[in-house]
């Protein structure tokens, strides 16, 4: 089975509008979900969709033709449903609703993965909210295996299919399971996809070439979204579609200077140097030689000293070896968050 769609997660606080724009200029996804908005009993003014989405300013493209999906997070099957319709008429391509978010902000207001032990209101929301929908707007639900239980996937299956999604975006974890890399269950997709009747998308550790082939192999799903990873290969659609080379780290930091140009149209430079670092901590999973200067970068106090030492990496005016046995970066577990003890900022 060869690859179909590739599609960028949506990822909070981190896969916001400056970087979808980056990373689609260096890749060809499918398209991008954006970060969540998350509706409780009101039901948003456009305004507000485009506010958080600017690209539904732009017909719901990136500025190089990606279409971008608006995710909605919520508990209200009505709410959500009257709020997707919002999101449709300001020209959303399509629309995703998140009940897989492993967040406990979320879930402290019953959002996001805590709805998985709720199978019946899920299917309510999907069946409210394509009820509402334009025909022609397709609707997808983006879960987890279950709260705990993997089993609980198959009756959470049931009640997206009876309420009529369009596609189903499965991260192949439960919350528990959290992102532990030795947590993943792709053979759980394996007979949904069997069955044949609504489009899958596999999600979870799909890193490079090699692991997108295993994914297909054991899911028999063709569909992929790939989220950190698509941060610690800048270029990780055409790695996986086309077998390309994964950036080196001199042209992955280029792709982080490219980013850090499109944030200073738009963004503080405190949000600036902020972005950069959590942007760069992803790099550090493929690329270890950016440990030689982040922990430098991550004391630097403004986006000037910090575009000074990137410029020096792009040049080769920093020399980039790795010394012997470099224990820094031997483990990928846990630095997806790394920005997290090294800045501040």
């Amino acid at each position: 089975m060869s690859v179909g769609e590739i599609i960028l997660a949506p990822m909070e606080g981190v896969l916001d509008y400056p970087l979808r724009e980056a990373l689609t200029d260096y890749n060809r996804y499918d398209y991008c979900v954006s970060e969540f908005i998350r509706v409780t009993d009101v039901v948003f003014p456009g305004k507000v969709f485009r506010r958080e989405v600017p690209e539904l300013r732009h017909e719901g493209r990136t500025a190089n033709g990606t279409p971008v999906w608006v995710q909605i997070l919520g508990t209200d099957p009505d709410i959500l449903a009257r709020n997707a319709l919002v999101a449709a008429r300001c020209g959303a391509p399509g629309v995703d609703l998140n009940f897989g978010c492993p967040s406990k902000f979320v879930h402290r207001s019953g959002g996001g993965a805590a709805m998985l032990k709720k199978p019946a209101v899920i299917g309510e929301a999907v069946r409210r909210t394509r009820d509402l929908l334009p025909a022609d707007i397709p609707l997808s639900v983006k879960i987890r295996l279950g709260w705990e239980n993997p089993d609980d996937i198959f009756s959470i299956y049931e009640e997206i299919v009876r309420g009529g999604a369009d596609r189903i975006i499965i991260h192949a974890r439960t919350r528990m399971d959290g992102y532990k890399a030795d947590a993943i269950k792709w053979e759980y997709i394996t007979p949904l996809a069997d069955r044949n009747e609504i489009p899958l998308v596999a999600n979870g550790e799909v890193r490079d070439a090699a692991s997108a082939a295993k994914c297909i192999e054991v899911t028999h799903c063709s569909n992929l979204m790939v989220g950190r990873y698509a941060l610690a290969v800048p270029n990780l659609e055409g790695v996986i579609r086309n077998n390309d080379k994964p950036f080196t780290v001199v042209e992955s930091v280029k792709a982080v200077i490219h980013f850090i140009d499109i944030m200073k149209k738009l963004l503080p430079e405190q949000y600036q140097m902020a972005r950069t670092k959590q942007f760069l901590s992803y790099v550090r999973l493929s690329n270890p030689e950016v440990n030689l200067f982040f922990r430098e970068i991550c004391q630097k106090e403004n986006q000037a000293d910090i575009d000074r030492i990137l410029d020096d990496v792009v040049s080769g005016r920093r020399e980039l070896v790795l010394p012997q046995n470099d224990g820094v970066c031997a483990s990928a577990e846990g630095q997806a968050v790394a920005h997290e003890r090294y800045c501040k900022n």
